[in-house]
């Protein structure tokens, strides 16, 4: 069941793109470029990751779907992309790339993308991940929405994972050095994940036996509770791709006009 979908992005994207005229670095204009591929990975026809969710899980009763969730904690804020949550109460956090080449994470966890000339270094979408579990699980904590059993608030299970596209080709250390598992496909996603759950759902129901499953009503106010923390904020995209841009904005001349908008982007 579809509980939240995605909210506009038309101004996130039309602030990159007056971006993108600035006179960038070659790394800086790169990351910008990723970003409104991210936000917008349908213009050349393609299907982003909310389609695929959203095909699968929209009109189940089994899991309750979330896109685009922001939330706040004592200061602290968190944008995630997906929430899948099951009658079981495990909660799928997904945080979705669009990589267009060759993804290539180092045994040191450095996440490096081939940008089509060179590969550029980027921040760690797997310890992104988990700055943005520990924020859901203290949200649920402070707001205590989570589903009771016998009067004791359940404890949901919380996963992480990084999807990007089918057509990224990732390279990965071996997992006894460094654990990339939790960077998945829309494939695996669907294949693995989500089928696997309702075999083992469908296992239980056949054997009757049922002690963690919650009722299809119950996952549909939890999610709606959850959903209902969102906090909408536009991203400021010159502060987090240019936080070293400093403004000049000229004085009016003599006719109350302004004659010059300066601004000094040291990239």
């Amino acid at each position: 069941m579809l509980i939240k979908d995605k909210d506009s992005n038309q101004g996130a994207i039309e602030q990159l793109r007056e971006l993108l005229s600035l006179n960038l670095s070659s790394k800086k204009k790169f990351l910008i470029e990723r970003e409104l591929k991210n936000l917008n990975p349908g213009h050349a026809g393609g299907r982003n990751a909310s389609h695929f969710i959203n095909f699968y899980c929209s009109d189940s009763r089994d899991w309750a779907v979330i896109h685009d969730l922001k939330l706040e904690n004592n200061g602290l804020s968190t944008q995630i992309d997906h929430l899948l949550i099951n009658q079981f109460l495990d909660i799928y956090l997904i945080e979705s790339k669009n990589y267009a080449y060759s993804l290539k994470i180092k045994a040191n966890g450095e996440f490096l993308v081939f940008d089509g000339k060179r590969y550029q270094s980027i921040a760690s979408p797997i310890e992104k991940n988990q700055q943005r579990v520990e924020v859901l699980d203290k949200v649920l904590i402070k707001r205590k929405i989570t589903p009771k059993k016998m009067g004791i608030l359940c404890k949901p299970l919380i996963k992480s994972y990084v999807l990007v596209s089918a057509d990224s080709n990732i390279v990965r250390p071996p997992v006894s050095i460094y654990d990339t598992s939790s960077v998945i496909t829309v494939a695996y996603l669907i294949a693995k994940m989500l089928n696997r759950v309702e075999r083992i759902r469908r296992i239980y129901q056949g054997l009757k036996r049922l002690p963690k499953l919650i009722k299809t009503d119950t996952l549909a106010e939890f999610a709606g509770r959850l959903a209902s923390l969102h906090e909408p904020n536009q991203i400021n995209y010159q502060r987090l791709f240019c936080p070293e841009v400093v403004e000049k904005t000229l004085l009016a001349d003599s006719s109350g006009k302004k004659i010059a908008f300066d601004c000094d982007y040291t990239i």
